[in-house]
């Protein structure tokens, strides 16, 4: 039977411990660099209100931790990332709320989302809804030398990320980040057989309503920081509406390699321009010609609606494009 952490009540013992809900956790900064309202240990399920107002991060699940479940979580607050899960597996984060997160990020970090898992293994990240965060959505990440999702890398060797399953969330109205990202930084790690499916991802919906500028998007990319590799990862009926950039973008930034990827029964509409492509797009790929690698990537089963292209690619090679729909697309195919 798992211990269950009842998040609210606290006491000061001094000595730079605290106690929440009955449980000791360190005040003290984390290995890389972050403090945290609540810091996991394996067994254990948390859930309630995590008020992480001057915390780096709501909740953290570290290295080594595992069969961890995060149910009926609310985490607001926190500086940084709502909930971060750093080299640990068989973590459960479900039914929770992540919102209004990111409010005052550490200087320099590139990624910060509401859900960052990075160097995780078999993590499953469904039924959220992850709002109002100043940055992105949900983050998935190899860990390693090169960390911008905290102040200090704890791994002087590369940790990959495979096989996270992030589904049936809603991710929307985040803000100067994307929705659901999926992107390697450490060569030598990857990111290998995930799934993205089932999501919402909404930038702003004009129809609902709703005129909060988030960037929205579904992307998965590597190569910045050097030779990775991303394989075998899915992209699988998600819905994205209304964002700044593409509905789903594969992008090979200096020597990256993104093979075998499939994005399958997707509905895609009122997206933004992408970085190739320059106009409002469905799905953009794009790999440096001779420097990245895009290669085997399935588009099946998709619907782009009210963008200028229905797909976009340049740089890829063995893309292969079936039963694709368009709605007030202007060149469903580009090339």
């Amino acid at each position: 039977m798992k211990a269950i952490r009842l998040v609210g009540v606290s006491l000061s013992l001094g000595l730079g411990l605290l106690v929440t809900g009955g449980w000791v956790q360190a005040a003290t900064p984390l290995p890389n660099g972050f403090t945290a309202k609540v810091i996991a240990y394996s067994g254990e399920t948390i859930g309630g209100n995590v008020n992480a107002t001057g915390y780096d991060v709501g909740i953290y699940i570290g290295p080594g931790v595992h069969d961890v479940t995060v149910q009926d979580a609310t985490v607001t607050g926190a500086n940084d990332e709502g909930i971060l899960v750093q080299d640990a597996s068989g973590i459960v984060i479900k039914d929770s709320i992540v919102k209004d997160n990111a409010v005052a990020p550490y200087v320099g970090l590139s990624e910060v989302k509401g859900i960052a898992l990075v160097g995780t293994s078999h993590v499953l990240v469904t039924r959220n809804t992850v709002l109002h965060n100043d940055h992105g959505g949900i983050g998935l990440y190899d860990d390693g030398p090169n960390s911008p999702f905290a102040p200090t890398a704890i791994d002087l060797t590369a940790v990959a990320g495979v096989g996270n399953v992030v589904t049936d969330n809603v991710v929307r109205d985040n803000l100067n980040d994307c929705g659901i990202v999926v992107s390697a930084k450490n060569p030598g790690g990857g990111l290998y057989d995930n799934v993205v499916a089932d999501n919402t991802v909404l930038g702003f919906d004009a129809a609902a309503g709703d005129f909060v500028p988030g960037v929205g998007g579904i992307i998965v990319a590597g190569g910045a920081f050097g030779p990775v590799q991303l394989v075998n990862n899915m992209v699988v009926d998600n819905t994205v509406i209304g964002g700044f950039i593409p509905g789903i973008s594969l992008h090979a930034f200096g020597p990256g390699v993104i093979t075998g990827t499939m994005v399958i029964g997707n509905v895609l509409s009122d997206n933004g321009a992408g970085a190739a492509s320059h106009q409002p797009t469905g799905i953009e790929i794009a790999a440096i010609p001779h420097v990245g690698v895009i290669a085997g990537t399935q588009i099946l089963h998709t619907t782009v609606a009210s963008d200028y292209y229905g797909v976009f690619h340049t740089g890829d090679s063995g893309t292969h494009i079936a039963e694709l729909s368009t709605v007030a697309v202007t060149d469903p195919i580009y090339p």
